[in-house]
């Protein structure tokens, strides 16, 4: 038997936004306390297409306070934060996207857009923790971070481009809508 699943709110959308955006904060005043304890090491899984020396030197590069409370403080942010950005672009494409909009491969498509974001995002975070506890840079463990830290960055702003494109078409809809209707009175009252 299937369960009916209802369509998602834009109240609930907003309050997941909200808390996307609160999470965000909260993870950039996070990195900037690592980069005080690092002299000024930024934090390396927020940058897109960091190459493999780079990842290697970088780690290299951390003192040792700096890597503790990256291990233990921001990748725990950072974690959370993926949850966040992954429940709310996946229910505000859902919510932008909608079942009479779109066939259901389409959406089911835009819809996993995000979680394997969060899924790069995740492992990007393990193989960092990883990394940051050694001594050594292994090149396998630098190639992996390199790859899922590519992953995640084209995965979420794929998601991103779905719910700016949802709301754009949605708020042409809309628009449309309410030009026919305005028409269709207008017509009715003339005659």
């Amino acid at each position: 038997m299937r369960r009916k699943v209802s369509e998602p709110s834009l109240k609930y959308t907003l309050l997941l936004l909200g808390l996307f955006l609160a999470m965000m904060l909260v993870m950039r005043f996070t990195a900037g306390r690592v980069a005080a304890f690092s002299d000024g090491r930024e934090i390396i899984d927020l940058r897109f297409g960091i190459s493999i020396r780079e990842t290697s030197d970088a780690i290299a590069g951390y003192t040792e306070r700096g890597a503790l409370l990256y291990r233990f403080l921001f990748l725990a942010v950072d974690a959370v934060y993926a949850l966040c950005y992954c429940a709310f672009y996946r229910n505000a494409i859902k919510y932008f996207c909608t079942r009479k909009d779109m066939n259901t491969a389409a959406r089911s498509l835009l819809v996993s857009l995000p979680v394997i974001g969060m899924t790069a995002d995740l492992l990007e975070n393990t193989v960092l923790f990883i990394l940051l506890g050694g001594k050594s840079q292994p090149v396998i463990l630098c190639g992996a971070f390199t790859v899922f830290n590519f992953v995640k960055f084209v995965f979420v702003y794929l998601s991103l481009a779905a719910v700016l494109i949802g709301a754009v078409m949605k708020l042409i809809l809309s628009l449309r809508h309410t030009y026919e209707r305005r028409k269709e009175k207008c017509l009715t009252e003339k005659h």
